[in-house]
């Protein structure tokens, strides 16, 4: 199994920034309700505000699944890795008895 003092993976480490721009994201489209309609900013998050918000969610979505399916990769072959030495481990034993 995956020891618990390995590094997280890059997607993990992803996630978080790319989280906290979408809830900023969100966070100023709600600020712009409140805000004054024609300033620059409110403009522009008026017009691109969804598809900034479904970019940001797929982007998000596409982190978060690569970064599980890279620790499951990592878990597997971490279990994998015992079964393998312990494999050769009993192959070399057997060796060594045969020969006795």
């Amino acid at each position: 199994m995956k020891p618990p003092q390995t590094k997280p993976s890059l997607f993990f480490r992803l996630i978080v920034p790319a989280t906290v721009v979408f809830i900023l994201t969100i966070l100023a489209l709600i600020a712009s309700l409140f805000g004054d309609p024609n300033a620059p900013v409110s403009q522009w998050l008026e017009a691109n505000g969804n598809n900034l918000l479904m970019w940001e969610f797929v982007v998000v979505l596409t982190i978060s699944f690569l970064a599980m399916a890279v620790d499951r990769r990592r878990t597997l072959r971490g279990i994998e890795e015992p079964r393998i030495h312990q494999t050769n481990a009993t192959v070399s034993d057997n060796q060594a008895s045969d020969v006795n």
